[in-house]
């Protein structure tokens, strides 16, 4: 029961990946873009920890971890940064 639950999370992440990536590449606004790829960065690592589940690595939780702290203060400075136009 355990596995299908995980496929059916991965089955469904991967949909809200390739949904996203399709609608970044169908919109020309700079701003919308720079917020689907956060969201696309985030799928990723929803992605690979639930492919931890099925899959033990040593480093899983770290990965998600540093991933999550970098995924979180470098995005909302380039969103800033895309929003001022550049202007510091």
């Amino acid at each position: 029961m355990l596995e299908i639950s995980i496929y059916i999370g991965l089955a469904l992440t991967a949909a809200s990946l390739l949904s996203a990536i399709v609608l970044m590449l169908k919109t020309k606004d700079e701003l919308t873009r720079a917020v689907i790829s956060d969201m696309c960065f985030y799928g990723m690592i929803a992605f690979y920890l639930i492919w931890s589940l099925r899959n033990p690595t040593s480093i899983a939780y770290e990965v998600v971890l540093l991933a999550g702290l970098v995924g979180g203060a470098l995005p909302t400075m380039s969103v800033a940064r895309i929003i001022s136009k550049g202007r510091r």
